[in-house]
């Protein structure tokens, strides 16, 4: 029986590939849990991990440039639908993979998928098993960027229709973790570091973000993790399994 599905959502660049390989690696060392990899990114190059699904099985974004004459964004787009076409195909091949925990690794763009019916790919999955992972990178802080991504993260979960938890990556290149960490626990002091900096209506659109977070998201504990050293991987366990545990299920 499958424990639960976690997936691993964020901006280019937050780490999504490396944690999964991290955290797969530290599940299979230090629980008595099956784990399984599940790669819904036809872009990607190189994976670190042993996928126990691949779509590039399918398709690569190489593959679509070339039969379908298209630039990288607009192969990409071309990438997601096919992946709700073939869901007939895919999905099959995922419910066969029984391990207890399954890690899925999405797109590195987390844009197209968001808003090109990356809901759909979703229900290959059991959404009352599944939990969101939404990675913000502790190497680009900037209070701007933090409201941005925390907006990000609220719309995954409403577009997904998923429980969602955000989650500190690559601590060990920033000096200024606590910082980002302090901003993440409490929208209030984001936003009021966001009225007091200088700026125009990039400043402005933050703030309006940052009340938009205050309001919808409660203060929360932050998971902080580096795919590099294996810090937190023990605390990104805990807490899931905290939210799965607490519920009797992930909804």
């Amino acid at each position: 029986m499958i424990f639960m599905d976690i997936v691993f959502l964020g901006p280019a660049g937050s780490g999504k590939t490396s944690l999964v390989k991290s955290f797969s690696e530290w599940i299979r060392n230090n629980q008595d849990k099956s784990v399984s990899c599940i790669n819904l990114d036809p872009g990607v190059e190189y994976l670190p991990y042993k996928a126990d699904f691949d779509i590039r099985k399918f398709f690569t974004i190489e593959s679509i440039m070339n039969e379908e004459k298209l630039g990288p964004n607009g192969a990409l787009l071309r990438a997601i639908e096919k992946m709700i076409e073939i869901k007939y195909k895919i999905k099959p091949e995922i419910e066969k993979i029984k391990t207890d925990f399954r890690l899925i690794d999405l797109p590195g763009q987390l844009e197209p998928f968001l808003f090109r019916s990356g809901e759909k790919i979703i229900d290959y999955f059991d959404k009352k098993r599944m939990l969101g992972v939404f990675l913000i990178p502790a190497e680009m802080f900037n209070p701007k960027g933090i409201a941005i991504a925390e907006l990000l993260s609220l719309i995954a979960r409403l577009k997904l229709e998923i429980p969602t938890i955000n989650v500190l990556t690559k601590v060990d290149l920033s000096k200024d973790v606590e910082k980002v960490e302090e901003f993440l626990k409490s929208p209030r002091k984001l936003r009021k570091t966001l009225k007091e900096m200088e700026g125009g209506m990039d400043r402005d659109l933050a703030i309006l973000a940052s009340k938009l977070i205050e309001k919808i998201a409660r203060e929360q504990r932050i998971v902080k993790t580096s795919a590099k050293t294996g810090e937190g991987l023990n605390d990104l366990y805990d807490i899931c399994y905290e939210i799965f545990c607490t519920c009797g299920d992930l909804r």
